[in-house]
């Protein structure tokens, strides 16, 4: 398993580090990766508030999006994408989601789907 994202190689490096993170983490940046698989959109498409996401024309909200998507490599060496899942189709790999989703309060995103999420190094005191 690998992540992918657009940043610069040594970026990633330097926040994964900061985390104390050890998974596999590769950068996407220079090449259209992330646009191909349908997690990344230009800032006209997002003026626009118009992209093809998770399947249908909509609001990407942001430059990039969540997505998971799953490739297989056969024995000749050929790659193979045989699946992808976005937004709310990939909740069940992030187990915090499953977790707040028993909750009275839930996620608590307080409209900004994302607005609960804190780097452990960025909680007050």
């Amino acid at each position: 398993m690998v992540a992918i994202s657009r940043a610069a190689l040594p970026k990633l490096e330097a926040f994964k580090k900061r985390m104390g993170w050890s998974f596999k983490w590769v950068s996407s940046g220079g090449n259209d990766f992330n646009r191909d698989y349908g997690v990344a959109f230009t800032p006209e498409e997002v003026a626009a508030e118009k992209a093809l996401y998770n399947y249908t024309m909509q609001n990407p909200i942001a430059t990039e999006r969540e997505g998971a998507s799953v490739f297989f490599k056969d024995p000749d060496g050929k790659l193979f994408h045989t699946y992808s899942a976005y937004a709310r189709g990939i909740d069940l790999v992030n187990t915090a989601y499953n977790y707040l989703d028993l909750v009275p309060k839930g996620r608590d995103e307080n409209g900004s789907p994302l607005g609960w999420i804190r780097h452990h190094d960025k909680y007050k005191e």
